[in-house]
């Protein structure tokens, strides 16, 4: 059965259009990643089918009592309660009516006369309970939050003391306890672990309603949906099957529609000849004929691709063998230790993945070997004519009063202007767009940015923190090749599992209480 129908939408902002005549069906159950370039209008689309925004033409239907569940950027948490008492809102209608159960039990001991009657309501309100599952809401509520990484000592902390991400983590784990008839996510797993992500991966597959999630995470869109709608160019496109599945379709479908159009153009081309050749002569009715013919024809057109980011990492100095040595390295955050006694050392030509849950320390270890802050105890040693280059998972690196030009000939400053321009037009910044200040670019705009500054710095040691967290699904795919050619070091933090596996051949895994291991082998591996 229908859940959500769309029909001929269309959306703009000022005089870009976002979606043209767009149509869809979503149906009971279904689970459906929507993916599609940055800025494609994905997030708008579940704008319109929550009903936060409305189209300009066309409608959406929907079915009767439907409910949706939607987070909106800000998500209503009551900054003065607890995570545990702002979880357990989701769940007040049964609180209330575990209260009118307390309140009949109460009258059953008191009021005899009425007994009969007050035991029938009793039996109601209990079967109400059981229905909705009651009994085990406080059960649910500590799977979920754990879930999202919420450890048991965080219950009891204030909302207005959880930083951006956690406040993000307890808004899902609200919407998933709601169990709404379909569900919009919107980069779930953005604030999330390996961890959490794994959790909320098992979450989904076994969810009994409808889904529509908007992801760039590839093992997630891989294990989760079972259609992929497609944005692109404004219009919806529906493949089945997973986000695999859907690269070799889309793939044969660009090939076969290459051929058809080629073979096309061979035809108007022997046409058009014999039309040039008989137009005057015995066969000028045939030739005429054939004319009206090519007038009327739809013409198939060329396959277009989306435009794509050009990177290619490489080093100016070829550096020692020996890239970095971790000594003894310890340090403590409020008297407690993230890590203590980590030792390890990179070769040249080495790349290392660093995973592990939020907040164990592992961009902080990061800022102690680029020097942005001190260990307490231990040493970093960097290797002989070694250079590097930092990658800002929060994108600091970037200032953002400078242009995109100004950041680039902040690296560069002997560059032509227009050896630059050329050079940012790989990054698909063009015009005018090269004068734009950072802070008015979206983050997949300046990840882009910060990605060029690293090409033109030509560093033979990358330490890169969540490379792939602004990035869509293609340019994150066009950033694991320009890695995989690489002939430097690279040194990596990450959530994106696709990522480390194709990328790392070693995790260091920072886990609770400062426990750091080393492992060989990619992410699979470990």
């Amino acid at each position: 059965m229908s859940l959500v129908r769309g029909k001929n939408i269309s959306k703009s902002y000022g005089d870009k259009l976002i979606i043209e005549r767009s149509s869809f069906q979503l149906n009971e159950g279904e689970k459906i990643g929507l993916i599609g370039a940055n800025g494609v209008g994905k997030t708008t689309l579940l704008e319109i089918i929550s009903g936060e925004i409305r189209p300009e033409e066309g409608g959406v239907e929907k079915r009767r009592n439907l409910k949706i569940g939607y987070l909106v950027q800000e998500a209503n948490l009551i900054l003065k309660r607890t995570v545990y008492q702002e979880g357990m809102e989701v769940f007040c209608e049964i609180s209330l009516l575990r209260e009118k159960m307390h309140s009949l039990a109460e009258m059953m001991n008191r009021e005899k006369d009425n007994l009969s009657q007050i035991m029938e309501e009793y039996g109601k309100v209990e079967e109400e309970i059981e229905k909705k599952d009651g009994y085990n809401c406080e059960v649910r509520l500590k799977a979920v939050l754990s879930g999202f990484g919420f450890q048991k000592s965080d219950f009891e902390k204030q909302v207005e003391h959880l930083s951006g991400g956690e406040k993000s983590r307890l808004a899902y784990a609200k919407l998933l306890l709601r169990e709404p008839d379909l569900l919009l996510l919107d980069e779930p797993t953005n604030h999330l672990d390996v961890e959490a992500t794994e959790w909320l991966e098992n979450y989904l597959v076994n969810y009994q309603g409808a889904l529509l999630l908007v992801s760039h995470d590839r093992y997630f869109l891989d294990r989760v949906v079972e259609k992929i709608w497609e944005m692109e160019r404004g219009k919806l496109r529906c493949y089945r099957g997973n986000y695999t599945h859907y690269l070799r379709e889309k793939e044969e479908e660009i090939i076969r529609q290459g051929r058809r159009h080629r073979l096309q153009q061979k035809e108007i081309r022997r046409q058009e000849e014999f039309i040039r050749r008989n137009i005057v002569g015995q066969k000028t009715k045939q030739a005429q004929s054939r004319r009206k013919m090519l007038e009327k024809i739809k013409i198939i057109s060329r396959p277009q691709r989306e435009e794509e980011i050009k990177i290619k990492f490489s080093s100016q100095l070829r550096g020692g063998n020996e890239v970095l040595q971790v000594r003894s390295l310890g340090k403590s955050l409020q008297e407690l230790f993230l890590f203590k006694n980590l030792n390890f050392q990179l070769q040249r030509g080495d790349r290392l993945g660093i995973i592990g849950p939020n907040g164990t320390g592992k961009t902080t270890f990061l800022r102690i070997i680029i020097g942005k802050e001190k260990a307490d105890e231990g040493e970093v040693k960097i290797g002989r004519n070694i250079k590097l280059g930092y990658y800002d998972q929060h994108l600091a690196e970037l200032n953002p009063e400078n242009s995109i030009m100004e950041e680039m000939w902040s690296i560069y400053p002997k560059v032509k202007d227009e050896e630059l321009r050329s050079f940012l037009g790989g990054f698909l910044f063009s015009g005018k767009d090269v004068f734009v200040p950072v802070k008015d670019l979206s983050g997949g705009e300046q990840a882009r940015v910060l990605l060029g500054k690293l090409m033109l710095a030509k560093v033979n040691f990358l330490i890169l923190d969540e490379p792939t967290n602004h990035l869509d699904l293609k340019s994150r795919g066009i950033l694991e090749e320009a890695l995989g050619k690489y002939d430097g070091t690279i040194l990596a933090v990450s959530h994106d599992r696709y990522f480390l596996d194709k990328i790392v051949g070693r995790i260091l895994y920072f886990g609770r209480n400062d426990e750091v291991k080393l492992y060989w082998g990619n992410y699979s591996y470990f």
